[in-house]
């Protein structure tokens, strides 16, 4: 596959982007926005190779967007060891998108991930988005669009990518090779660029592990202090993702919903418990719960109380039914 060919679940969005752009009616800032792992980033690097392309760029624009030094086109991401976007990143972009087009009839950047912003930075890229200089675009990429302030959301033309169909998802995962593409695509929740990664790092041996785990805890055979210790070098965002997943099966499960997974349809057997064990309430504030988690996540420093908190509250699920 090309660096800049759309993959598969993209190119209806690709082709209303290029359909927009020759109707010079491409806006100047787009926000994409969608599920973690279906590929924003690579959908925005080819709009990028697009609009260069078509709007009068140097001829080895190409090599020069490959290897991430194309002057007219920043992209703006966390700097090493940090998680936030600063102001002073977004000032330094504003300055360079005030400057002349270098190779280029376009000047474009990409931030990634929109919601690491801070707020003064968020602040600072508000002028920017007002007062657009000339033929500029400005590509803003987030899985969380609930923590990006609503002046920016305004501001900007939200497009969401969705998760590809199950079929789609899996022919394109079969195509890279991915071994036990199914097990994968599940535990990603659908996304198939987490998928891959997660089979890159052989992640489904840790699943089955959790999986045991949460059930010794529903049988009070183990308490959520030793399982949370066992647990603590896992990513907590990653964690927090499989438990999502696992609650949302079971709900799906509660109300008869057939999934095309084999782990949502064996999930009551591996966690050796009947339909009726657990309530559909308390799953639903279970998962509010999550959710809530995920998004503290950065702010919270004492990840012990966390991982038990989230362990605790999973063995209380059968206790209240």
């Amino acid at each position: 596959m090309s660096d800049f060919k759309p993959y598969p679940w993209h190119e209806k969005q690709m082709m209303r982007f290029r359909q927009a752009f020759e109707q010079q009616r491409l806006p100047h800032a787009i926000l994409l926005t969608g599920p973690e792992g279906t590929g924003k980033l690579h959908l925005a690097r080819c709009l990028t190779h697009y609009v260069l392309e078509h709007g009068g760029s140097s001829s080895n624009f190409e090599y020069l967007l490959q290897a991430n030094s194309h002057p007219d086109v920043t992209l703006v991401e966390p700097e090493e060891s940090k998680k936030q976007i600063s102001v002073g990143q977004i000032r330094d972009l504003t300055e360079r998108l005030a400057l002349t087009t270098q190779l280029s009839a376009y000047k474009i950047a990409i931030i990634h991930p929109a919601q690491s912003m801070n707020r003064n930075a968020a602040n600072a890229l508000l002028k920017t988005l007002e007062e657009p200089q000339g033929n500029s675009l400005l590509i803003l990429i987030t899985h969380n669009h609930g923590l990006i302030p609503q002046t920016i959301l305004s501001r900007c033309q939200q497009v969401h990518i969705r998760l590809p169909e199950y079929e789609e998802a899996m022919l394109w995962l079969r195509e890279q090779g991915t071994e036990q593409a199914e097990e994968y695509l599940q535990l990603a929740g659908g996304a198939p660029l987490k998928a891959v990664r997660a089979a890159q790092q052989g992640r489904l041996q840790d699943f089955e592990s959790l999986i045991a785990d949460l059930s010794r805890l529903l049988h009070t055979q183990e308490n959520m202090v030793s399982v949370g210790a066992r647990w603590h070098e896992l990513e907590v965002e990653l964690l927090v993702s499989w438990l999502l997943m696992i609650v949302q099966s079971l709900v799906k499960l509660k109300v008869q919903e057939q999934s095309a997974f084999n782990i949502t349809a064996n999930l009551l057997k591996l966690l050796k418990i009947s339909h009726d064990q657990i309530d559909l309430r308390d799953l639903i504030q279970y998962s509010d719960f999550l959710n809530k988690t995920r998004l503290e996540i950065d702010n919270n420093l004492n990840q012990e109380l966390m991982f038990e908190q989230i362990f605790s509250r999973w063995a209380a699920l059968k206790q209240a039914a």
